[in-house]
């Protein structure tokens, strides 16, 4: 939740449904996010990764800044790149060496493998 407003709109909610009670559970919270027009779906979405059960005030708030933690973590996640091998590091070369092929033949253009290429065996063929 990176939006500033958006997170002081979410603690201003929390001190709202704190202000009478020592403990409440994460749908009461829900349910008063949700009955504010200011509170994006975003958050409401947020709101429903925290665990079911009865919070304090201050372990609510450690609840929602572990969601927002994990959330960060995950969309970190989906944009790293996917990571590359290096040719020598495929089971494709292993096989290549113990079949004593030429590195060139394992080195492929994406219209297929030339037709002078070995055919690769597995290990039992």
């Amino acid at each position: 939740m990176p939006d500033p407003a958006e997170t002081e709109r979410l603690r201003q909610v929390v001190d709202e449904v704190f202000h009478d009670r020592l403990r409440v559970t994460r749908r009461d919270l829900y349910s008063a996010a949700a009955a504010d027009i200011h509170v994006s779906a975003e958050t409401l979405a947020l709101l429903n990764e925290i665990p079911e059960g009865s919070y304090s005030r201050r372990e609510m708030l450690e609840a929602i800044e572990e969601a927002v933690r994990a959330r960060d973590e995950a969309e970190r996640e989906a944009r790293r790149p996917e990571r590359i091998t290096a040719l020598e590091d495929t089971p494709e070369f292993e096989h290549a060496i113990a079949d004593d092929t030429t590195l060139n033949a394992l080195i492929q253009e994406s219209s297929g493998p030339p037709p002078d290429a070995p055919r690769f065996r597995e290990p039992g063929e």
